[in-house]
């Protein structure tokens, strides 16, 4: 799918991972809508392809309201989709050091933000991509022809499957993400629309520069090849690249260095 001239949605594309995606995608001649709940522009790209929404992912009547700004901003310009990196990082053990449970209040927050924002986004987004052609036809007879309709990104962490202590509630929230993954994309797939998912280890970005140095010094300790963290461009490029590439679908690809979490 060639990204060209088509409106797409990014989500925390102020800053991270989101930032290095908006730019790949206006170089790319993309219409990017950046939400973010610090939604301000840089000031390097081009007005007429870029707009800033504020946006709390995680509150169904912000982004709706955030989508319906995307929409009157760029009417009946053709959506192409969606690249959610939007999410939030709280570390706590289930019991802490002085015996008390880690606060059900920031656990509910992490998922709210991460795992239901994730839904939230992806649904809505999908919602107007399914719009603009409807279910594909029952009896195709040649399959080349069809076009995807839309490609729908989210982002996990390889702590969805190898959570480190202290994250509870961000690996169990990011797990709740891959696990949205397959179905919507068995839903969706009626419409021609893919879903993926991006699992990236630690990157040097804000986050990943917030991790205790005894927690970076273990990740970096178990990466392979290149033996450092990621750059937020290198998270740009898979994107692209599963945009590009219409038979990937379904699925989620870790960008890791080959790097495995230990327990902490």
């Amino acid at each position: 799918m060639d990204p060209a001239g088509l409106v797409w949605i990014v989500t925390g594309g102020s800053s991270g991972l989101g930032k290095a995606v908006a730019d790949a995608l206006v170089a790319k001649q993309g219409l990017v809508a950046v939400l973010d709940l610090n939604a301000s522009s840089d000031g390097n790209k081009p007005e007429d392809k870029v707009a800033y929404f504020q946006c709390d992912v995680g509150d169904e009547e912000s982004v709706k309201a955030a989508l319906e700004g995307v929409k009157a901003l760029w009417k009946g310009k053709k959506w192409g989709g969606v690249v959610h990196a939007a999410g939030v990082g709280m570390a706590g053990k289930t019991v802490g050091n002085d015996g008390t449970p880690f606060s059900f209040d920031i656990f509910q927050q992490v998922h709210r933000i991460n795992l239901l924002g994730s839904y939230l986004i992806a649904s809505n987004v999908a919602a107007v991509l399914a719009s603009q052609r409807g279910p594909l036809p029952r009896n195709v007879t040649d399959p080349s022809t069809i076009k995807d309709a839309g490609v729908i990104i989210l982002t996990s962490s390889v702590s969805a499957t190898e959570g480190q202590m202290g994250q509870v509630a961000y690996a169990s929230s990011k797990a709740g993400v891959e696990g949205l993954v397959l179905p919507m994309a068995r839903d969706l797939a009626r419409y021609g629309i893919r879903v993926m998912n991006i699992a990236p280890s630690l990157f040097s970005t804000a986050m990943g520069k917030g991790t205790s140095d005894k927690v970076r010094q273990g990740l970096l300790a178990t990466t392979l090849h290149p033996p450092r963290f990621g750059e937020a461009p290198e998270f740009a490029k898979l994107a692209l690249a599963i945009i590009d590439n219409s038979y990937l679908n379904g699925g989620t690809l870790r960008i890791d260095g080959g790097g495995r979490m230990a327990k902490m």
